[in-house]
């Protein structure tokens, strides 16, 4: 597909990175092992200042890998032969707090507020677990039966991705991705808070059967309501990528729905697909205002992405061999050529951290890191830093307009705020 004139217009290429390769790369059959599939991670660049952005040394020309055959046009084997440079650090004003508000999750995956102030916690063995005040409810909103075998337990499986309806204080739904039993399959579904602590009335409004390879998949599974009240849906190849172009396929692609599963009207084909060739868009991000869509993209040896998510956009994934031409292939805002692992994202919008406003941040899976994105007047990408430390799977804004941010590993909830 080609690329929009609004796309054309705001986007400049940046190549980015992370130089710290920490404790979760080692648990890198994990959640985020899925992300990205590379079993020999790039050594570790030095720490990088908090001062300044860093000029990046040049370094020997490295080793083409498996996977970095110009997916999207970029050539490791170039003039300078570098890979990602260092980021800078832009820790979070003094005056805001970041606290550790419990622990005892079970493998946590996503979150979302309600308009009450009850945050809900996703774990992977299919609870929706309920934060009320800083404390975390004995009892499960709701529980379900997820496809998540005893050997698959490490991997990305099970309960995965969870939204609230904007309209939940008339309509009480929530919606839930997961991987189901009998037959196996991925679902959509919508489940209804009945007001007295639990939900009830599950209901699958969108589901594909798939036969999920025994090393795992990509399943993704993030969700985002638009502000015109369709739903956004990442969805990972699950590992069988030659999927991810077919554009009538929903693995390897970000679809759009109606509240109760069906299609809206101006979707750019006929089906729920709104974007295809993705490898595992773990998680979603929207601009109210602007309606603009970012998505995590996690590549092949590294070749992880920030993507815009455009109408009917071909991301080029599987793009070992050039089997999309290159000027069919939307490009990426950011570009990592080392693992990376972008989980959790959020379009920060409230006043309560104003700091932060209008930046985008997401999880960065396996070197536990909150990174923020800022950006220029044109929606060109003006530049990226690390932010702080301790998030895996997912950042939202929650109670307070507050961020809240998950450790996977930990089974940790964490909470950011402006102690003035």
């Amino acid at each position: 597909m080609p690329r929009s004139a609004r796309s054309h217009a705001r986007r400049r290429r940046v190549i980015g990175g992370v130089p710290l390769f920490g404790a979760l790369l080692t648990l890198h059959a994990l959640l985020g092992g899925c992300f990205s599939s590379s079993p020999e991670p790039p050594e570790p660049t030095a720490t990088p200042t908090a001062t300044a952005t860093p000029t990046a040394t040049p370094t020997a020309t490295p080793t083409l890998m498996p996977g970095e055959r110009r997916r999207w046009g970029y050539n490791p084997l170039g003039p300078t032969g570098e890979r990602d440079p260092p980021l800078p650090t832009n820790p979070f004003p003094a005056h805001y707090n970041i606290e550790q508000l419990l622990v005892g999750l079970d493998r946590p995956t996503q979150l979302a507020a309600m308009p009450d102030g009850r945050l809900l916690v996703t774990e992977q063995s299919g609870a929706v677990r309920v934060v009320l005040n800083g404390r975390l409810l004995e009892q499960p909103l709701i529980s379900v039966d997820v496809h998540l075998p005893e050997l698959d337990k490490l991997v990305e499986l099970g309960l995965t991705g969870i939204a609230v309806d904007p309209r939940f204080e008339q309509n009480g739904f929530f919606y839930l991705y997961y991987t189901a039993d009998n037959p196996r399959r991925t679902v959509v579904a919508r489940a209804h808070d009945e007001g007295n602590g639990r939900a009830s009335s599950l209901e699958e409004i969108l589901s594909w059967e798939v036969q999920f390879p025994p090393e795992c998949c990509h399943i993704a599974g993030g969700m985002r309501f638009a502000p015109d009240g369709t739903l956004f849906i990442g969805v990972g190849d699950h590992n069988i990528a030659d999927q991810a172009q077919d554009p009538d396929s929903m693995p390897g692609s970000v679809l759009r729905i109606n509240t109760d599963g069906s299609i809206p009207a101006d979707n750019p084909a006929n089906g729920a697909v709104y974007a295809y060739g993705l490898r595992n868009p773990y998680d979603i991000a929207i601009d109210p205002t602007s309606g603009r869509i970012f998505a995590g993209e996690n590549g092949f040896f590294g070749q992880d992405a920030v993507v815009e998510i455009e109408p009917g956009a071909n991301y080029g994934w599987p793009g070992l061999d050039l089997r999309v031409p290159e000027d069919q292939i939307e490009p990426p805002l950011i570009f990592y050529h080392n693992l990376a692992g972008i989980a959790g994202m959020e379009f920060y919008t409230d006043s309560a951290l104003s700091e932060l406003q209008g930046r985008l941040l997401y999880c960065r899976f396996h070197t536990s890191a909150i990174h923020e994105i800022e950006f220029n007047d044109d929606g060109s990408v003006a530049r990226e830093t690390i932010r702080g430390d301790g998030c895996t799977t997912d950042i939202a804004t929650g109670p307070g307009g507050f961020l809240y941010y998950l450790n996977y590993v930990e089974g940790a909830l964490y909470r950011i705020s402006d102690q003035r």
